[in-house]
């Protein structure tokens, strides 16, 4: 999408690789996912376009699957050229 990532929800087996947060102090999630939305575009004034959209989504972690949030691109991805591996790191290192 130029200078951020787009993940998208499928209907396959595709799948992303990412980092997965843990808030320690359940007391601090409300804070935590406030600015976390704030800062994906989540929590919009009525002027602006809601980028991403915050879902739960089965992940794996050390062979374990669990439910964590995503944040999913909210916008058209029509023309751009999906990330088959999934690992955005290694796709943009190979485009250096």
């Amino acid at each position: 999408m130029g200078s951020y990532p787009a993940g998208i929800a499928s209907g396959d087996d595709s799948f992303i690789i990412g980092e997965l947060y843990v808030v320690k102090n359940q007391h601090e999630f409300s804070w935590a996912i406030g600015q976390l939305d704030d800062y994906e575009g989540v929590t919009v004034e009525s002027d602006e376009v809601q980028l991403y959209r915050r879902e739960i989504a089965e992940v794996q972690i050390n062979g374990q699957i669990t439910p964590a949030w995503i944040y999913w691109y909210n916008g058209d991805v029509n023309g751009k050229t999906p990330i088959v591996s999934g690992d955005l790191l290694a796709y943009l290192g190979k485009k250096i």
